[in-house]
């Protein structure tokens, strides 16, 4: 029986409920799309309460491994490259009855997944495989020196390169990737843009929420994983050179590794009652701490775009970023937000002090510039249609939309 619309399997290292600015974009895009193709997502499972396969809206999940994280990213090039294998086995008439073959292979980062699809290729040649570029700059660096980069960028197999920013497009056009590369961002929901924020006067606005956003101060919010790339250490720093000067409070959502060394960081530096750490914050609620913060701060050492900073920005916040990665492709300082020097605490404050002291009219003002900005270039649909035009092309060179 012929398809009735393409089948493209995803190769993603996670995915939910492990969310980042990849999964979440792998989710956006496929649940815009899932009426034009079918999406199969292979990831490994690193958990073992999570099932094997599941159904969710955009698509079907398919879980491999043992339930242990470190060893299921060690198995999920093979354990999913098999799994395919497999699922292009039961499907055979179904892929092979007409002229272009309707299912393709798009890996997500230069991963442990992105290596399954690449074994798939020996096996199903003309079946195009499309990766996206997700890493930071940091990562980026880092993952020159394995072997298994250099060859899936400089591989006649890999047929298509896409990357979320333009620092990652010339990047691997350095490692010597021959092909197109077309920027196609992360984006962010149209939701975001409808928020008001409130007023930037102490005491105004509508913070209710005790205890977290208690009144009287301006907020300072970070929605971070906290690990070492984010530099909320260097938050922590700054925040304590300025505590005798502002009446702010710093709410940080997230969690990970660095999570004990920041609270006693915080403990050091006497800020018990300015830092809240809220812990891991479901994506959901996210909106809500969006819309009652005054000012989104994360002084990152590596990103490859910064999907949380878009976020922030189509929401109201005035956002302060470094310039790293892919970060300058939207953030451009004293117009849609504004830049501090990397891993310097002290150039953090001087930042801090322009967006503490901002009166109402100049946040407006920036808050349009930056809606104008998320509204042209940065929301899912467009994100999606973008995508949407890549997959219809590799897939058949003949057809256009």
């Amino acid at each position: 029986m012929m398809a009735t619309k393409p089948i493209i399997f995803v190769f993603t290292t996670a995915y939910a409920p492990f969310v980042g600015g990849a999964e979440l974009a792998v989710q956006e895009i496929a649940r815009r799309l899932k009426n034009d193709f079918e999406f199969i997502i292979i990831t490994a499972r690193q958990r073992r309460d999570l099932l094997k396969r599941e159904q969710v809206p955009e698509g079907t999940v398919r879980r491999v491994g043992l339930g242990l994280e470190a060893i299921d990213k060690l198995l999920l090039p093979f354990c999913g490259a098999f799994l395919v294998l497999r699922i292009m086995q039961r499907r055979r008439n179904h892929f092979f009855v007409s002229k272009h073959h309707p299912v393709m292979f798009w890996g997500i980062m230069i991963s442990y997944a992105s290596i399954a699809a690449f074994f798939l290729k020996f096996f199903y040649p003309k079946v195009p495989l499309v990766i996206t570029l997700q890493e930071g700059n940091k990562e980026w660096e880092r993952g020159l020196s394995k072997w298994w980069w250099r060859i899936l960028l400089r591989s006649t197999k890999v047929n298509h390169i896409t990357a979320i920013s333009n620092f990652l497009k010339d990047r691997a056009r350095e490692a010597g990737y021959k092909g197109p590369i077309p920027v196609v961002p992360n984006g962010v929901g149209e939701r975001l843009l409808k928020i008001v924020p409130h007023s930037s006067t102490p005491g105004v606005g509508g913070i209710q929420t005790p205890g977290v956003f208690p009144r009287g101060a301006l907020v300072i919010f970070s929605a971070s994983r906290l690990v070492y790339k984010n530099g909320i250490d260097i938050l922590l720093e700054a925040a304590a050179k300025l505590k005798e000067e502002y009446n702010f409070k710093v709410i940080l959502a997230g969690d990970g590794p660095e999570r004990k060394y920041l609270e006693l960081q915080t403990i050091n530096y006497k800020l018990q009652t300015r830092v809240t750490f809220l812990g891991y914050v479901p994506y959901e609620r996210l909106t809500e701490l969006y819309q009652q913060s005054d000012i989104f701060v994360r002084p990152s050492r590596s990103e490859g775009l910064g999907s949380a900073f878009l976020e922030a920005m189509a929401a109201g916040c005035i956002t302060i970023g470094t310039p790293v990665g892919g970060i300058p492709d939207f953030l451009i300082d004293g117009s849609t937000g504004f830049l501090s020097k990397p891993e310097d605490s002290d150039d953090l404050v001087r930042v801090l002090r322009k967006a503490l002291v901002m009166n109402d009219d100049e946040r407006h003002a920036m808050i349009q510039r930056v809606r104008a900005v998320v509204r042209e270039r940065y929301l899912w649909d467009a994100v999606a249609q973008q995508m949407k035009e890549i997959f219809i092309k590799i897939s058949d060179p003949n057809k256009s939309e």
